[in-house]
């Protein structure tokens, strides 16, 4: 019986940690959706992790041509997480139908959290009127 009130605990506080795990995540997409609309491309890179990094000429261009294409962003909802750690990286993606001025569009966001500190890392967007993202290799495809 101590056996399994032991992971019966564990059981739950491992859910209140994805819970909260989200949340931050879910946080990250608010403060993208507001540098979005206020069209701060660079702060939304400097606060991001080096796998946006990589090419910030091509990322600014695609967070521009959103911008420019799909107008402000009206409203969000989540639709989907998953939150993994994998080999000690913990990672949260979250994926949003979101309402824009110009049209609707599916995001997918992946987070990386360490130690409370919550890095955008990976970011793709699905709608009509939206750019193409831009290649892993590092040349653009916009």
């Amino acid at each position: 019986m101590r056996y399994l009130t032991t992971i019966v605990a564990a059981l739950a506080l491992a859910g209140c940690s994805m819970g909260q795990d989200v949340g931050n995540a879910g946080q990250g997409v608010d403060t993208f959706h507001t540098q979005l609309n206020a069209g701060q491309f660079s702060t939304i890179l400097d606060n991001a992790g080096p796998e946006l990094k990589a090419d910030q000429q091509a990322m600014l261009g695609l967070l521009q041509q959103i911008h420019d294409r799909l107008g402000a962003v009206k409203s969000s909802t989540r639709t989907g997480f998953e939150d993994n750690i994998n080999n000690g990286v913990h990672t949260v993606n979250l994926t949003y139908t979101t309402v824009f001025e110009r049209g609707q569009g599916t995001e997918k966001f992946v987070f990386q959290l360490n130690n409370g500190a919550v890095k955008l890392i990976g970011y793709q967007i699905d709608a009509p009127a939206a750019p193409a993202a831009p290649a892993p290799s590092g040349s653009p495809s916009v």
